[in-house]
């Protein structure tokens, strides 16, 4: 078995009769604040993916493994300007997690029952849904899948063939059923697992600009978690994954302060906490090749040679630094785009579009979630208003911060006008962008995760990816 990192959580596996591509996020970008780190360079793509896939496989929903630009550059394959291959789609199987679980709509767009249509509008015609718990036969291996412990469908997968058998886990949390799978006396032996690495935000930093108040115990949450997975699943060797990003924002404001203040466990502390535990492990990056054969997983000659990257350079962008400091929100410097609506004619369409969403439906059943949102216009003046989703009304405070005018119980957000006339212009993608607004609510998500603007994105990358 041949593995190659295509940086993230991106891994193509090649079992000898079928080449496996797990959670393609494929492009350097994924949106104005995230990119890969270290670089996935275009022609790394290219080299690594030239002769097809057979199957691609989605952990789960999200963005940055469910990623829409790169499975339509799957679609049509490296050649198909070139000659008249047909396209690539037409003979790769999809294979991704279902379940009874309604939507979440604050949670990445239509939630993970619009896998299988975003799929087949991008031109996929095998789809293979799968309970996690399942197991799926291929020609020469089998993919068996352990559910994650969190309220959607998410899942691990153990690729197994006569002699090899790694177990890629995504982002999932690790779950009791994988727990039992493993203490069984018949659990298969593991050449290797990748392990996620990336940790939790620690609460309020981005969101409110809270400066970060116990950073030891945000760290040792992150280390628990990951010993838990390492004493969970034994493996031969263990690879810190699902961690090859960084924020690097698109616009004039700097916000790289937000790599010192996110991560309290980087994958080169995942590794040196790997051999305190006495246990096998190593770091890869996009374009290196690990080899399982006879027992062992190794580095191999890949497009990228082993020790190529200095990942304790790599990494230490983005370790946690409890002095950085965290600047506070300044909606007249920290905003995207021109104000050419008035604000309340804005505040009007986000109630609109608030309707049918979880927090709608939440208000309607307390009678509440009222929220003070102040916006910051092209003008100068920044004023609040009150927004009542249950009368569907606008109600003008006055001048200063949302924060300025909290009466009691009501959430609020601070943000430029133009940055939310932006927003109610673009897609899904704002909604999932840091630094441009100060919240301690939802109210945002909800809104820019509906189903409106998932179906906008997607036609979206239709568009760009027919070219002009």
């Amino acid at each position: 078995m041949r593995l190659t990192s295509l940086g993230h959580a991106a891994v193509l596996v090649e079992t000898g009769t079928e080449r496996i591509l797990f959670d393609p996020w494929l492009t350097q970008r994924l949106d104005r604040f995230w990119e890969h780190h270290p670089p996935l360079a275009d022609d790394l793509v290219r080299e690594v993916l030239d002769d097809g896939v057979d199957y691609v496989v989605l952990s789960h929903h999200h963005f940055d493994h469910h990623h829409f630009p790169s499975l339509l550059r799957l679609r049509d394959g490296a050649d198909v300007d070139f000659d008249d291959s047909p396209r690539q789609s037409s003979g790769v199987t999809c294979v991704y997690p279902a379940g009874p679980v309604p939507p979440q709509l604050t949670a990445s767009g239509l939630g993970h029952q619009a896998i299988a249509w975003t799929l087949r509008r991008f031109g996929f015609e095998h789809l293979h849904p799968v309970t996690p718990g399942d197991t799926i036969t291929l020609g020469g291996s089998t993919l068996r899948t352990f559910p994650s412990a969190v309220p959607f469908p998410e899942m691990s997968v153990l690729v197994e063939t006569a002699d090899a058998a790694v177990l890629l886990c995504g982002d999932a949390l690790l779950h009791e059923a994988t727990v039992e799978a493993f203490r069984r006396e018949d659990a298969p032996r593991l050449d290797a697992v990748f392990v996620p690495a990336h940790s939790i935000a620690p609460p309020g930093v981005l969101t409110e600009r809270r400066p970060l108040t116990d950073p030891d115990a945000a760290r040792a949450r992150a280390v628990a978690n990951f010993d838990r997975y390492v004493e969970a699943i034994p493996a031969a060797l263990t690879v810190p994954s699902s961690f090859g990003w960084r924020v690097s924002g698109d616009g004039e404001r700097d916000y790289s302060w937000c790599n010192r203040t996110m991560f309290p466990f980087t994958p080169t502390e995942a590794l040196r906490r790997l051999d305190e535990l006495g246990r096998d492990g190593l770091l890869w990056g996009p374009g290196q090749v690990i080899e399982v054969a006879d027992g062992k997983a190794v580095p191999a000659d890949g497009p990228v040679p082993p020790g190529a990257y200095d990942f304790d350079q790599v990494y230490s962008e983005v370790t946690l630094d409890p002095g950085t400091p965290v600047p506070p929100f300044d909606a007249a410097l920290d905003r995207y785009g021109r104000q050419t609506r008035a604000s309340e004619d804005m505040l009007r369409e986000l109630l609109d579009r608030l309707v049918a969403t979880d927090y709608w439906y939440r208000a309607l059943d307390d009678g509440a979630g009222r929220h003070v949102i102040s916006l910051y216009e092209d003008g100068g003046t920044e004023t609040a208003f009150l927004l009542d989703p249950v009368a569907g009304r606008v109600t003008r405070l006055g001048p200063g911060p949302a924060r300025s005018h909290l009466a009691g119980g009501e959430g609020w957000t601070e943000m430029a006008a133009s940055t939310l006339e932006a927003m109610l212009g673009a897609d899904l993608l704002f909604g999932s962008s840091f630094g441009l607004w100060a919240s301690d609510g939802v109210l945002l998500s909800a809104v820019f995760h509906h189903p409106s603007f998932y179906t906008r994105h997607v036609e979206r990358a239709l568009r760009e990816a027919s070219g002009p």
